[in-house]
């Protein structure tokens, strides 16, 4: 378990109505985690003193009082919205989908239009590498450089690049040492 999920199970967790399972991993999680312990700690005191607070009395006639009040303001509020013509509620509504279409095409007309704008009166200059001049012929590639050797050494043949050196050599000087 992770503090995430303590923090989002913990509710059901001082309620006692997750399953022995789950209360076991917040029991287990909380003995490990010092920060989720400490979270624990003070919900449950924030209770405790909740639960131990006084009763409210309410005064003899508090609740002729309050339905009083409650309907001064709903006439209130009456007079408001006849005031302001037929307006009945004004209530938040999402856009259709064609409405979001409309704000992304109006929104890259503007981008390719300030593009465009931005390129205008500019000539496209043509890119101009320097000369290159070869002064020297390249050497000859060492034999030792084929791609034969190339490949046989990351694959840990060894014997291929010795065989290629002894090709090199030349045969008097091995018949010489071989005594021939």
């Amino acid at each position: 378990m992770n503090c995430r999920e303590f923090r989002r199970k913990h509710d059901a967790y001082i309620d006692d109505t997750l399953s022995g399972v789950e209360l076991d991993a917040m029991a287990r999680h909380r003995s490990l985690c010092a920060s989720c312990a400490r979270l624990d700690t003070r919900v449950r005191r924030a209770l405790l003193l909740a639960h131990n607070l006084p009763p409210i009395e309410l005064s003899a006639h508090f609740g002729e009082r309050l339905q009083r009040r409650l309907d001064q303001e709903r006439a209130l509020l009456r007079v408001a919205r006849a005031s302001h013509g037929a307006i009945t509620e004004s209530r938040w509504r999402p856009l259709s989908i064609g409405a979001y279409a409309a704000m992304a095409a109006g929104v890259l007309a503007a981008a390719g239009l300030a593009a465009t704008l931005n390129g205008m009166g500019q000539e496209r200059e043509a890119i101009r590498l320097a000369p290159v001049v070869a002064t020297l012929p390249e050497p000859e590639p060492s034999t030792l450089a084929t791609p034969v050797i190339v490949a046989s050494m990351p694959t840990g043949m060894t014997v291929w690049p010795a065989l290629y050196v002894a090709q090199e050599v030349p045969w008097h000087l091995a018949s010489d040492v071989a005594g021939r």
